[in-house]
């Protein structure tokens, strides 16, 4: 009897044991994850000739963070929240700086990004200049409004220390999604009535179809 007994308490301890493992993989030490977003630098010259966009935003609705600790345990935060993000200056209103993390050597890790679409304000907006073929001069805005879902990956393993801040820039690629206009389709572009060539689902339809079967194309993520 006392060596059943024995038995019983060994099972519970192991038991107790095994039921804290997962806690003891992923570690007791916290990061923050911080969130920014900005456009791809567009020197490549995969856009059309003389197509620059310099300011915009993104407006999300849901931020999924993924990652894979060295040690192999899988990590996954969401967070929902309707913030704006300006391409310019990188701050994000309301502010997503607050995301828990674990700490630790992540050999994986990706940002899913769900875009606002609960009016007709647009997700995405970009602004900018673009020079004819004929030197004329032309301020051109991209709009897009849908609930898209980026998945933003990285090729980077990332190392996250214990009480500290981890910033992920989410890039946005105009280089890759305006890479099939050509210029002469930007050139004949309707262009309103205050000056501005407006891309959206209501004006250039044309060149907005091209553009925004490209959106989720390149949307990368770069951990710092």
């Amino acid at each position: 009897m006392k060596n059943f007994t024995y038995l019983i308490l060994v099972f519970l301890v192991l038991v107790g044991v095994t039921g804290c493992s997962s806690d003891d993989e992923i570690g007791s030490g916290n990061a923050i994850l911080k969130i920014s977003a900005e456009l791809k630098d567009q020197k490549s010259g995969k856009t059309p000739e003389k197509l620059v966009f310099t300011s915009g935003y993104v407006w999300v609705s849901e931020i999924v963070f993924d990652g894979t600790l060295q040690r192999g345990t899988s990590i996954s935060r969401t967070v929902e929240r309707f913030s704006q993000i300006d391409f310019a200056t990188g701050i994000a209103n309301p502010s997503l700086d607050d995301i828990i993390i674990p700490a630790g050597d992540y050999t994986f890790v990706n940002l899913e990004v769900k875009l606002r679409d609960e009016d007709s304000q647009p997700g995405i907006v970009m602004e900018g200049i673009y020079i004819r073929t004929d030197g004329s001069e032309v301020s051109i805005r991209f709009e897009f409004n849908s609930g898209e879902v980026f998945e933003a990956e990285t090729s980077q393993q990332v190392s996250v220390e214990e009480n500290t801040s981890l910033l992920s820039k989410i890039l946005f690629d105009p280089n890759i999604w305006f890479s099939v206009v050509s210029n002469s389709a930007l050139d004949n572009a309707f262009v309103n009535s205050d000056g501005i060539m407006i891309i959206s689902e209501r004006s250039n339809e044309a060149i907005f179809d091209l553009v925004a079967d490209r959106l989720d194309a390149s949307t990368e993520a770069v951990f710092k």
